[in-house]
Order: structure tokens, then sequence, then C-alpha cells
């Protein structure tokens, strides 16, 4: 058996199996200095990061959710999910148990997109209740 993978092994290695292929280039080490990050300005303090990109926080992605109608809290009470904690931010600045919650919002006729796979603390000023 290990005399037909050393035949494979060589037959790869001595086609031109990678021809098609350009080499692996590595850039050559050289002292630089760190490039400060940028001091937040009265101007930019409410910048957030969306899944990695600064955005103002008063801005798209994050619109205002209306108040929720009777229909879509019977459709979304009705909704089958798990009790799974794996919490979704909407672009409604509403924090979702988990996906099928979120699922669940849009079937029911929320107009929402996933703006974070995680909680929405920092994204826009909360409110507590």
């Amino acid at each position: 058996m290990s005399a037909h993978w050393l035949s494979v092994l060589l037959l790869a290695c001595t086609t031109q199996l990678g021809a098609g292929q350009e080499g692996l280039v590595f850039e050559t080490t050289t002292a630089r200095s760190p490039t400060p990050a940028p001091i937040a300005s009265a101007s930019n303090s409410n910048l957030v990061l969306v899944n990695n990109v600064l955005v103002r926080g008063g801005i798209t992605p994050f619109v205002t959710a209306p108040p929720p109608t009777q229909a879509f809290l019977d459709c979304f009470g009705r909704c089958p999910t798990t009790p799974e904690y794996r919490p979704i931010c909407g672009s409604n600045m509403q924090l979702y148990l988990n996906e099928q919650k979120f699922n669940c919002a849009r079937f029911c006729g929320a107009d929402i997109q996933i703006v974070r796979r995680g909680s929405c603390e920092g994204l826009f000023p909360m409110t507590r209740g």
C-alpha cells in the first residue's frame, strides 16, 4: 500500500500539477511604526461598529420600530422556536433571542435585517424601561 502512495507522491512532484499556480510570495519583514488610532472628536463621537465597519449610530442600518400590531403579536406568539440563546440584533433596534425568533418576526411582517449576530449593546443609545 505504501508503494502506491509513494508512486502517487513522485508523480505529483515530477509533473506540473502546480504549473498554473503562482509561487507563494512572502512580504519581507521591516520595522514599521504602528499607526495611531484616530482620536474621537465631538463630530464623530456617535460612531459605532456594525460588522466591523464604523457607521453613525443615528442612521441606517437602524430604523425606529413601529409599534407592533395585534396581528403581528399573535403571529409572533404562535411561531414555534427553541429557547436557545444566540442573540440577533435587528435593524429595528430590537434584540431577538435567536435567529429563529428573528425569522419569525420577518415571517410575521417585520421589515428588518440582521445588523449583528450578538447583542445590540454599543450600537445605539440604550434606554431602560
